[in-house]
């Protein structure tokens, strides 16, 4: 078996990964650089009209041409975060095989697909129920386990192969009363573990964080609290959070009781809500969802702007980013403009790279001098923290580990953790990097 580090090991982002059994590859999960993709709006370039050379040599796309050769017979997608499926696009072209995913995951792909005009991809997409397995080819077999995260149909995926059972851990958390599914499969977890992980590899964005992450439940209670608070006053109510964390945009809908008309800004917001309205996971009737340019300007400049105390209004731009709605707004980019006592509710934290912390310093500063009230971080992780980590290791009990998706920092404390569990950095731990390849014996 060779294990591949293909992206996603020098920086927190553009994952992608793959394994080898005799001559046969799976690749799990196949994104792109959210701070570099970011950057190239920023330059006033457009991911879908650049060509996948050069947005490797932008730093956009995972380093993929170690695969060249490869005999890639199927791409298992973990969940549906632009940075671990927006690279599809780009890169199936090189290897027409079938894309796995579970509902939500495989209809934000066809999504993509559909965005690039890719529809005679469509077919490879391959919707995949928890606990339904796929069976690849002598060497391959992939199962889809139920796992929480900030998102709907986030997964452990667990790889029967000739060479031994691999279990894939790309972004999750152990939360026990999530608002939005079901929580994790510990009974199947534990049948993993009795019936011997060969290999287990685990994200690591949150391993300094030496706790347990809190439930989305604490997080919805947050929510609540943030809008009642802010409707005692007769002022503008703007919030945002990620477009993908349909549980949080539910509760947002929720806290508010019908007490203002709900306007939902952003082409992303509306790409990850009409998936999530398809399979039934939201109600979009509740709210009007306006996603294209033009709509998004006739709602704030028509609706908004004429009497703003009268919505709830939830956009995109958590992250600072120049071309978000809640930016726009900040820019003065439209008629309307926020006034002073109007309040933004940030239901998010920053991701942790330097250009997110640059965005985001920039927007609250603009806020600022206009006078708006900022309330920050009504906000818990989708990713798990160290003693989530160890929990899982514990249950799992694999016989080696490669952490991934992140720089080399945290992919060492990540192998401190497992060195404190008794593996041995270099024998039964592995820190990769991009580019890099490990025989697991």
């Amino acid at each position: 078996m060779k294990f591949y580090a293909i992206g996603g090991f020098k920086e927190v982002g553009k994952n992608m990964t793959a394994i080898e059994v005799n001559g046969e590859v799976v690749i799990f999960d196949m994104g792109v650089s959210m701070e570099h993709l970011i950057e190239l709006s920023g330059r006033g370039l457009n991911y879908e009209d650049l060509d996948e050379q050069k947005l490797r040599e932008l730093g956009v796309l995972p380093n993929d041409l170690i695969l060249n050769t490869k005999k890639v017979i199927a791409i298992a997608i973990s969940h549906g975060h632009l940075d671990h499926i927006s690279a599809i696009p780009k890169l199936i072209r090189r290897y027409n095989c079938p894309i796995l995913a579970t509902p939500y995951t495989a209809e934000i792909i066809r999504r993509l697909l559909k965005d690039h005009r890719m529809e005679d991809y469509l077919k490879y997409v391959t919707p995949m129920q928890y606990g339904d397995t796929a069976d690849l080819s002598q060497n391959f077999k992939i199962e889809y386990v139920n796992m929480t995260h900030s998102i709907p149909d986030a997964s452990l995926i667990a790889a029967y192969t000739a060479d031994g059972l691999v279990t894939v851990g790309f972004d999750y958390k152990l939360d026990n009363t999530p608002t939005l599914g079901n929580k994790p499969d510990y009974r199947r977890l534990k049948e993993l573990g009795n019936e011997g992980i060969k290999l287990h590899l685990s994200e690591c964005v949150h391993i300094s964080d030496e706790q347990r992450c809190p439930s989305e439940k604490v997080a919805k209670d947050m929510v609540f609290d943030a809008i009642d608070r802010a409707y005692l006053d007769s002022s503008a109510v703007f919030i945002t959070s990620f477009a993908s964390h349909i549980a949080r945009i539910k509760s947002i809908v929720e806290a508010n009781k019908g007490r203002r008309e709900i306007i939902i800004l952003g082409r992303s917001m509306e790409n990850y809500l009409e998936a999530a309205s398809t399979l039934g996971l939201i109600d979009t009737s509740k709210f009007t969802l306006a996603g294209r340019p033009k709509t998004v300007k006739s709602n704030i400049e028509n609706r908004i702007m004429k009497n703003p105390e009268k919505y709830l209004v939830l956009s995109t731009g958590n992250q600072g980013e120049p071309n978000s709605v809640l930016s726009r707004i900040t820019n003065k980019e439209y008629r309307y403009n926020f006034r002073k006592e109007d309040q933004v509710i940030f239901s998010s934290t920053v991701i942790p790279t330097p250009i997110n912390k640059a965005n985001r310093y920039v927007i609250e500063r603009n806020m600022k001098e206009q006078g708006v009230r900022i309330l920050k971080d009504v906000h818990v992780s989708g990713h798990a923290m160290k003693e989530d980590h160890r929990d899982l290791l514990r249950i799992l009990n694999p016989e080696k580990i490669i952490p991934v998706h992140g720089e080399t920092e945290r992919l060492a404390s990540f192998a401190s953790l497992c060195e404190e569990e008794g593996f041995i950095i270099g024998d039964t731990v592995h820190i990769m990097t991009d580019g890099r390849y490990v025989n697991i014996k």
